[in-house]
């Protein structure tokens, strides 16, 4: 797997593009494109990739992903169906001289704020109206619907998808590269990875491996496996009442049920048990 420069189809009678995806599976590949891209889950749960850093994304979710900013949604095992809604603009189908206008404020900070990506917290029901409402509006009633998506965003409370700044742009060859690490962790997470192997597969010792993972994640490759594992637990957690903690950690990857309580708690800020009793209060 590699990361994609992925084309949107472009609309002649159209800046803002709506697409609806009703599969098993999303597009679970790598990609990246020029595009800002606002997505709503309908249905469906599993993984979100974000440049850096790893997420989970459940029913009612909002994410805004940078141009760009390679990213890839994996649906979760057993999956029956998947549902989500994404729009797609970019700057320069809106017009450097609309951008520029000062009523444009909200529109100029949103981008700003997309080249992070982010998540909006918690689901926010006048956004997803109006995401619901772009897909039927013609003309003039679809843009101003648009803009008040917009303001919306930038309104709600969110948290940031990636630690990066601003997305590092990658070459095509450092994406194969990269694409072919996050694939096979993606398929093998559960397992003993050892770091020998992983840097096999790119053709790195362990040692240049280390440096070319840090150096295009920011973060060393055991702590995305880490990251993986404890988000591959929280859907567990969400979605599995009669599982216990220890068969949680088990079944993401930890032979330690006191290394996945600490670990968990590190990355979440409360322990599995805590969060479990959070999920069922908030369900």
């Amino acid at each position: 797997m590699k990361v994609l420069a992925f084309e949107i189809p472009k609309s002649l009678n159209d800046s803002i593009l709506v697409q609806i995806d009703k599969e098993k599976l999303f597009y679970n590949f790598l990609h990246q494109h020029a595009h800002i891209q606002i997505s709503h889950i309908v249905k469906g749960n599993g993984k979100l990739l974000v440049a850096d850093s790893i997420h989970s994304f459940n029913p009612g979710d909002i994410f805004v992903i940078g141009s760009r900013t390679p990213h890839l949604f994996q649906s979760a095992e057993n999956t029956e169906f998947s549902h989500m809604i994404s729009i797609f603009f970019t700057e320069e189908s809106l017009g450097s001289n609309f951008l520029s206008m000062p009523e444009m404020f909200d529109m100029q900070r949103f981008i700003n704020m997309s080249t992070t990506s982010f998540k909006l917290l918690p689901s926010n029901k006048l956004a997803i109206k109006y995401i619901n409402r772009i897909q039927t509006e013609k003309g003039i009633d679809k843009f101003i619907c648009f803009l008040k998506l917009i303001k919306q965003l930038t309104l709600s409370e969110s948290t940031s998808l990636t630690n990066f700044i601003k997305t590092k742009q990658i070459t095509q060859e450092e994406g194969r590269r990269i694409g072919i690490v996050f694939d096979f962790v993606m398929n093998n997470f559960k397992d003993d990875i050892k770091l020998n192997d992983v840097a096999n597969l790119i053709h790195l010792t362990p040692n240049a491996f280390c440096r070319f993972f840090k150096q295009h994640t920011n973060k060393t490759f055991f702590e995305f496996l880490i990251e993986l594992r404890i988000e591959h637990s929280c859907q567990l957690i969400i979605k599995s009442e009669n599982l216990t903690i220890a068969e949680i950690a088990e079944m993401s990857g930890f032979s330690s049920i006191s290394n996945f309580n600490r670990k968990f708690k590190k990355l979440k800020g409360v322990t599995p048990s805590t969060f479990k009793i959070k999920m069922e209060y908030s369900a």
